[in-house]
């Protein structure tokens, strides 16, 4: 029986699923299971992974195109000691699973790692770099900052993890996520590896750009939900569930909406526009770009 099995959630994922199981077939790791869990794909995503012939691929079809059933779905099928996320239009580095899994050998208080990594363009030829805390502590106060703490796609966790503190919550998406990291982050242990495993693309129609309002909004309250608990409050749900966006919490939603255009356009239209963005989206709100600044500093000193 495999050690590990990778969680490959897919809808519509032609041309670049082909690079992201390329990236799989090329791990320096190769005792794994994947269950490409496809979510209704109407292109030829069926086709190809069927025709793939490989034991180590397990093609399950769902006619809903639903993330978060398609996450739960494969969380439900693994019998390994430990599951990684892979999403289908991104690249893994050729040492991810073995760095993850030794990473994980040595350190038996971990329950979840990931990794740094980078956003690369629609075709792959360019890059921008993507630094993250790399202990517990860090990364949980950067989540109940709403800040990226995590890259989702890349974490590795043990089985127990989700055994003991159940599955991926619907009500929260599109930041199942964030929930679930906040949800179980007082019971387990969370790391980043600082080396660069994860190669996240970014697309004009991906779930980022589509649900980014929606997301920043939920980031909130999930954000406010969860913040009572690590702080020792008292919380009273209505009051989370109806309590408005504040001034400065709208304009953090502008911000983020016009960075994540500006990541886009720095990627795959023109630099220039994508620098233009960046720098309305820090006018807005100048703390994202302290933060970015600072996140860059303390990666230099890890390279």
């Amino acid at each position: 029986m495999s050690r590990l099995s990778v969680i490959l959630p897919v809808y519509n994922g032609m041309p670049h699923l082909i690079e992201a199981v390329k990236s799989l077939f090329n791990q320096s790791y190769q005792d794994f299971v994947v269950f490409a869990i496809d979510n209704g794909s109407t292109d030829g995503t069926g086709k190809y992974l069927t025709e793939l012939k490989s034991e180590k691929f397990k093609y399950i079809r769902l006619e809903e195109k639903n993330l978060v059933k398609a996450l739960n779905k494969g969380l439900d099928l693994v019998d390994t000691p430990f599951i990684a996320r892979m999403d289908s239009d991104d690249i893994s580095n050729p040492t991810r699973f073995e760095k993850q899994l030794d990473f994980l050998n040595k350190n038996s208080e971990i329950g979840i790692v990931g990794t740094n990594g980078q956003y690369i363009s629609t075709n792959g030829d360019k890059h921008f770099d993507i630094n993250l805390p790399l202990n517990h502590d860090k990364i949980i106060k950067t989540m109940l900052r709403k800040r990226n703490a995590i890259i989702h796609a890349s974490i590795m966790l043990r089985k127990e993890v989700i055994r003991l503190n159940g599955f991926y919550d619907a009500e929260y998406f599109p930041c199942e996520d964030y929930e679930l990291f906040l949800r179980i982050g007082d019971k387990i242990k969370f790391a980043n590896i600082p080396e660069r495993l994860y190669q996240f693309r970014v697309r004009g129609d991906s779930i980022m750009s589509q649900h980014i309002t929606e997301s920043i909004k939920m980031y909130y309250y999930i954000n406010y939900k969860y913040s009572m608990k690590y702080y020792n409050k008292v919380i009273d749900i209505n009051v989370a569930v109806n309590r408005k966006l504040k001034l400065y919490e709208k304009l953090d939603v502008i911000s983020v909406s016009i960075y994540r255009k500006g990541l886009y356009y720095f990627l795959n239209v023109n630099k220039l526009l994508g620098l233009f963005n960046f720098m309305i989206a820090s006018l807005i709100n100048p703390v994202r770009l302290i933060s970015a600044i600072k996140r860059k500093i303390i990666s230099a000193n890890h390279y």
